[in-house]
């Protein structure tokens, strides 16, 4: 899998692009890299070009774990998921659910299109 980042700076934001199989071990490392730097306060994880293999439930809960331990680096924003399949969307759910269950200090919120992720960023 390859994970590639871009900044849109106008948004404070920063986007993940997934493709192929998504592996815990790259988004962690994509994960230790993002909050060991400078942390945008958004961030969209775009996971429409993933295929194969996925991340568990669980793993799900050990990256809401792992970003709740950083949420110092991070105070504000949003997270945004946007899904391609159904799947993917039912994996971008269990992760608002872990977060909400971390109280992490900002949302996340799942999508089934980047325009909606994009509005909802844009929101005060």
């Amino acid at each position: 899998m390859t994970i590639s980042t871009s900044h849109d700076p106008s948004r404070d934001l920063t986007i993940f692009t997934a493709a192929g199989e998504l592996t815990y071990a790259e988004q962690m490392t994509v994960l230790q890299a993002f909050y060991g730097g400078a942390p945008t306060a958004n961030t969209i994880w775009d996971f429409r070009a993933i295929n194969g293999n996925r991340i568990s439930s669980e793993e799900v809960g050990n990256i809401i774990s792992f970003v709740k331990q950083n949420a110092d680096r991070r105070k504000k924003g949003k997270t945004a998921l946007v899904a391609g399949t159904d799947l993917d969307f039912g994996l971008s759910r269990i992760g608002e659910i872990y977060a909400d269950i971390e109280k992490l200090p900002w949302r996340i919120q799942a999508f089934r299109s980047m325009d909606a992720a994009l509005k909802w960023l844009d929101e005060k």
